[in-house]
Order: structure tokens, then sequence, then C-alpha cells
């Protein structure tokens, strides 16, 4: 279930119903507001998906880049940027994050792997990769702020159980969808092979399915320290919660604020 980068992004077929299913997931963007209040812009986001980060950031007066591997999601965010009028503050890259990007060395004040991101690639290789990348293109005063689910015994064993009915959305024009996961844990790699399928009943009851599959690869938080110091960090704070609670074994978010050169 690996994606090859050469494919087209498993978020391809479903970048309209990700986005039903975000709309409302707002519960980070307080915290990254006011980090690049503090460090200032640009700002980089790895895995910018259609613009929920991206927007809020901009809109606050702020430069932005967003890199993703999904060409549908980048041009829903295309859209929503050109919509708000943001167009000269935001830029958008096709890529993939754990590749040499097509931007200048030490370019950036703020980094942001959001909601998981960093686990879309499924090695620990490809993994410090992408943050030795994110390393590359942050200034001298660069942070870089990682949001990861901690991936404590029970939330794994939660999630392999069985088929989950996540969650039923209801699209503009009367549509129900609903969204249901089945999940494998391989703890010997630390992946996840996820499959993702949507169920959407129109209003005469036709159900018309979209299917998506990919692997994840979970970190933990002893691990993720050592990787940011191989990438080349040199501080870093965890956090469990976006209030900046102190990270705990039971916490649910594994949050890390790092930076590029001694404070």
């Amino acid at each position: 279930m690996f994606h090859d980068p050469e494919l087209p992004s498993p978020y391809d077929a479903i970048a309209d119903l990700y986005d039903l299913e975000h709309a409302d997931h707002d519960d980070d963007i307080a915290l990254i507001r006011n980090i690049v209040s503090v460090v200032g812009d640009p700002v980089i986001e790895f895995g910018c998906g259609s613009g929920r980060i991206l927007l809020p950031v901009a809109r606050d007066g702020y430069a932005i880049s967003g890199i993703d591997n999904s060409r549908a999601m980048l041009a829903r965010a295309q859209t929503e940027v050109d919509k708000s009028g943001l167009s000269d503050q935001v830029s958008l890259v096709y890529g993939q994050m754990e590749e040499t990007l097509p931007l200048s060395a030490e370019s950036f004040g703020v980094g942001i792997f959001s909601l998981n991101g960093l686990t879309h690639l499924s090695s620990q290789e490809r993994q410090i990769s992408a943050l030795t990348e994110a390393r590359r293109l942050l200034d001298p005063r660069g942070q870089l702020i990682i949001d990861l689910f901690n991936p404590t015994h029970e939330y794994l064993t939660h999630l392999a159980s069985h088929p989950h009915f996540e969650d039923a959305r209801t699209t503009p024009d009367g549509t129900e969808v609903e969204k249901w996961t089945h999940r494998t844990v391989r703890s010997s790699t630390q992946q996840i092979d996820t499959r993702i399928w949507y169920d959407a009943v129109d209003t005469a009851g036709t159900v018309i399915r979209r299917r998506t599959a990919f692997t994840l690869r979970y970190i933990h938080a002893a691990e993720l320290t050592l990787m940011l110091q191989q990438a080349g960090f040199v501080e870093w704070q965890l956090y469990g919660t976006y209030d900046l609670d102190p990270f705990e074994d039971t916490s649910e978010r594994l949050i890390v604020l790092a930076e590029r050169t001694p404070s």
C-alpha cells in the first residue's frame, strides 16, 4: 500500500471530501498564528493540502508558501486563495516534501508539518529527509512546528480493532457523506496501512462510493527527538496539547517546536 511518488496522490480522488470533513477543524490554528506572529514570515507549510492553514496565516498579513504532492488539493487551495484576494501572499508549489524543493535555502522563518503530515512519509528515511529539507529552508531564526498523534498502545489497538464509522457530513446540495476506515497496524515497521471509503447518499437514495488507500508511519517522541538531531536541529520542546501543556504518556497529541539554531 506504499504510495509511489510518481503516481497521482491518494488524496486526488477525495480532495473535496477531505475539505468537507475538515471544514471545522481549527484546534491548531491559534497556536500556529501565534508562533508566526512572534517569529515572522515568510512561512512554509509542508503538506499544505487545500489551504486550511495557509489561508488564516495569509489573512493575518503574512507571506506563506505551501508544498503538496496532490494536484487536486493544490487546485482547491488556489481557488480559495484567488477567491480571498490573497494571491500576493500565498505561493503554492507542487512537490515531494522529502526531496530538495525549488526554493532558496534559509528563506523562511517558520516551517510547519501540520495535523500528522509527517506520518504520510512511510519510512524513517523519508521522514528524516523531509526534516533535513525543512532545516535547509529555514533561516537562522527558524522555528519548526510538528503536529502528530501520540501513538499510544491504546490508540493503536483501537485503530486496528475493526472497521470504523468515522463521521457523517452533509454537502450543500443535501448529499449525506459517510466516512469509513480500516487500518492494519504493523508494529515492526511502525506503519499503518489505511483504507478510507466515503459513501455519498443523495436525496434519491443513490449511493456512490469513493475509496483511497495509503500507508502512514507513526513516530514515538523519543525517536522524533533523535530524528530532529540527525536533521540538524539543535533545540526542541515537546508538548501534549495545542495549549502547550507538557507532553505526557497519555497525551493525545505530540507537538514539537524545534529551532534551527541555538536561542
